[in-house]
């Protein structure tokens, strides 16, 4: 299975025309909706809110998930599409409802998946990782880190053509999730005490040896 391209314009695209990113949000929120449910969330005309709903599943940014048959008509059902990863430019393209909504879609089915495949072994396997640091940035290195990251995810990418192009469609693969996350928790778990800023919150993680 060949990784999706980095997220390009084709988002920003989508979501340029405000009726668009709403729809996106409340496919998000939702989980999948079809048109008519749309226009009647969203209090638009059905017609209106189909057309955007082509030109966002042209775009990508969402997906046929089912159909059902409803009086004599096949209702369509559609879900949100998360590009592989945002690079800092483009996630400040995307309204704050919409990051946050994205970002809790992400965090539920990271932790459903990985629940579930983790009681059946999912981690026992050399090579599987589990890992937490906690770390202290200054702006600088704050924005160092998230080169970093983005840099290992185009990484991962190249690493996933090489692999497409060493196998076969009978060769079996070994299909694995990766989660990064790196969040500011000062604000949310600092619990501002005078005794100082860091009262609240984890220690910070040894140095290597």
């Amino acid at each position: 299975m060949a990784s999706l391209p980095p997220l390009d314009e084709s988002l920003i695209k989508a979501l340029a025309h405000p009726l668009r990113w709403q729809i996106v949000e409340s496919l998000v929120h939702r989980g999948e909706a079809s048109p008519v449910e749309l226009a009647r969330l969203l209090d638009q005309p059905l017609a209106t809110v189909s057309h955007h709903v082509r030109v966002l599943r042209d775009l990508r940014s969402i997906e046929l998930t089912r159909t059902e048959q409803r009086r004599g008509a096949i209702e369509h059902y559609y879900r949100a599409i998360m590009p592989p990863f945002f690079d800092d430019a483009q996630w400040e393209l995307v309204p704050k409802p919409l990051r946050r909504g994205l970002a809790g879609q992400v965090f539920r089915q990271v932790f459903s998946e990985s629940a579930t495949a983790g009681g059946k072994g999912a981690f026992d396997a050399v090579g599987a990782h589990l890992d937490r640091m906690i770390v202290e940035l200054d702006d600088q290195a704050w924005q160092d880190v998230s080169e970093a990251l983005l840099d290992l995810l185009r990484r991962i990418q190249t690493i996933q053509g090489e692999s497409d192009g060493r196998r076969h469609e009978e060769t079996n693969a070994r299909v694995s999730e990766i989660v990064l996350m790196h969040f500011e928790i000062a604000e949310s778990l600092a619990s501002g005490d005078a005794d100082g800023d860091r009262a609240g919150l984890p220690d910070r993680s040894p140095p290597l040896p």
